[in-house]
């Protein structure tokens, strides 16, 4: 690929790229079905627009994470298909990038759903109709 190529053509490579990715990575299949479950409970739980941007920066982060990750490991296997302790360091550094954001991810979760359910349990204390926002 020529750096100097159209913007569609590179785009195009990008797309080939992240359908490799979902192809051969399971890990990142499994942050897609993850990233659909946590549009599924915003859904659910009518959750506020700044809910909706959170959630939507942590899972492209995530999903660049992955991807960034990925190609890590791709090009050091690449470059040195032994084992090698500074390659392995590499990979590990770039593993614990992906796990750093998944924690975060589930801290939002707890706190969204901590947030809304909530809501719940303070408006059937007043005897109140809950509706979800």
């Amino acid at each position: 690929m020529n750096k100097n190529e159209p913007l569609w053509r590179r785009s195009r490579n990008a797309v080939r790229g992240f359908l490799r990715a979902v192809a051969e990575e399971r890990s990142l299949r499994t942050e897609l079905i993850a990233s659909v479950g946590a549009v599924l409970l915003l859904l659910l739980l009518r959750a506020a627009p700044l809910w909706w941007a959170l959630t939507t920066v942590l899972i492209a982060a995530i999903l660049a994470a992955e991807l960034l990750n990925t190609a890590i490991e791709t090009l050091a296997d690449r470059v040195s298909p032994e084992l090698d302790p500074l390659i392995g360091r590499a990979k590990d550094f770039a593993a614990a990038a992906v796990l750093v954001l998944s924690v975060a991810a589930l801290l939002v979760t707890v706190l969204l759903l901590w947030t809304q359910l909530g809501n719940v349990g303070r408006v059937a204390r007043q005897g109140l109709r809950w509706q979800p926002r």
